[in-house]
């Protein structure tokens, strides 16, 4: 979406407003959902909101909702840097990607296509790496659980992979006109790998900030402890988003049309 007025976006007035309704949504959706690990709506609303709005206003909402969750769980520096290279680089993402809507992905090009099957790939495998070695080094107890979660994602990447192809090679055949279910698998792909590089990203610069360095023992121990959210946090984005993109956009658009 493109902002309105008299070139036929949305107007400045109504899109601050729309980031700040977001940005409280934001921040209401991740207090909701603290006391339960590994779980967030964060991702889904972010993604919906920027696929929508474009790059602008998501990359807006990233910058105020990575700043103001400070005034409820403390301005630490290393979440600060975390948040605000993290976020608004998701929203420029997805806004770019939801530029035009679901129907550009009814011309995907194989180039694309290989590139989000190499991401599911990449996420899949990496699940199923640390689910079946001795790699994730935490407590056995909690090793059950995190490795019994992995194989859940890469079970869910398997299933992103065959549906993402068998609907692709429709699209190519002539068979399939809509880019709705290829728009879907993108998204959904794209956020389980954004869920891995924001723990990654976090397994950086929480050990800097620290002064722990990178290859310590204790960055180490960080690292490994991080499983415990990536897995639970990899499933709920892939989930959320499988279930939510459609009606979220949706909203999203509808409240982007009456802004017009």
């Amino acid at each position: 979406m493109k902002g309105m007025g008299k070139k036929g976006g949305i107007s400045p007035a109504r899109q601050v407003a729309a980031v700040a309704v977001v940005t409280a949504l934001l921040i209401g959706g991740q207090l909701a959902l603290s006391a339960v690990a590994g779980v967030e709506i964060v991702t889904v609303l972010l993604l919906c909101f920027s696929w929508v709005y474009g790059a602008r206003s998501g990359m807006l909402a990233a910058a105020a909702f990575s700043l103001l969750r400070c005034f409820i769980w403390g301005f630490y520096p290393s979440a600060m840097v975390l948040y605000l290279i993290y976020y608004p680089l998701f929203a420029l993402v997805f806004g770019v990607l939801g530029r035009g809507g679901t129907g550009r992905f009814a011309r995907m090009h194989i180039w694309a296509a290989v590139l989000v099957d190499v991401v599911i790939a990449a996420v899949g495998a990496g699940a199923a790496f640390c689910a079946a070695t001795s790699a994730i080094k935490i407590s056995r107890l909690a090793a059950v659980m995190v490795k019994s979660l992995l194989w859940v994602v890469f079970g869910l990447c398997c299933a992103l992979f065959a549906v993402f192809n068998t609907f692709f090679i429709l699209q190519k055949r002539g068979a399939l006109k809509d880019g709705r279910a290829l728009a879907l698998a993108v998204a959904a792909s794209l956020a389980a790998f954004f869920t891995v590089c924001f723990t990654l990203l976090d397994d950086v610069v929480t050990p800097l900030f620290m002064g722990w360095g990178l290859f310590s023992e204790s960055a180490a121990l960080y690292f490994y402890t991080s499983f415990l959210a990536l897995a639970p946090q990899t499933v709920c984005a892939i989930v959320s988003v499988c279930l939510l993109f459609f009606p979220l956009t949706s909203l999203f658009l509808k409240s982007a049309k009456q802004s017009a």
